[in-house]
């Protein structure tokens, strides 16, 4: 197995827990680089930058053998995990799940995810921001008290 991730922004949690399981980082990259030769590509939009951006992946570091997770700090739009899930898939590579930190849930990042098929896992849910004040997603319950 394998952990990928967004460079800089993943990288927070993701090393931890590739530590943690005893499986290799394999991060995404923004720019290409000097040495990255022969990568996989994903475009996607970001609302965080506000402009088209692209992720890229060396061939040397995905195979078709690889079960990959894919770790971020954010699932907001689903953008970038969208486009991580892409380059799985161009390599042949099968992707196992998305784990996240903080989830927006008021944000469609988990229904644009939802045609790959792999379970999305967040360590918190984020309801709402409204007024300075961040309301979480209680999973007990939560519903009742929002009415």
């Amino acid at each position: 197995g394998r952990m990928c991730q967004v460079a800089t922004t993943g990288l927070v949690i993701a090393l931890p827990m590739a530590k943690y399981l005893q499986v290799p980082a394999v991060y995404a990259r923004k720019e290409r680089n000097v040495v990255m030769a022969d990568t996989y590509q994903a475009a996607y939009s970001s609302k965080t930058v506000g402009k088209n951006r692209e992720l890229l992946v060396s061939k040397n570091h995905i195979d078709e053998e690889d079960r990959i997770l894919v770790v971020d700090d954010f699932l907001s739009s689903g953008a970038s995990q969208e486009a991580l899930l892409r380059i799985i898939s161009d390599a042949d590579a099968t992707a196992v799940g998305v784990g996240v930190l903080l989830e927006k849930v008021y944000d469609s990042g988990r229904q644009s995810l939802s045609g790959y098929n792999v379970p999305i896992h967040s360590l918190c849910r984020v309801a709402s921001v409204k007024e300075g004040v961040i309301q979480l997603v209680e999973e007990d319950g939560y519903e009742f008290m929002s009415k």
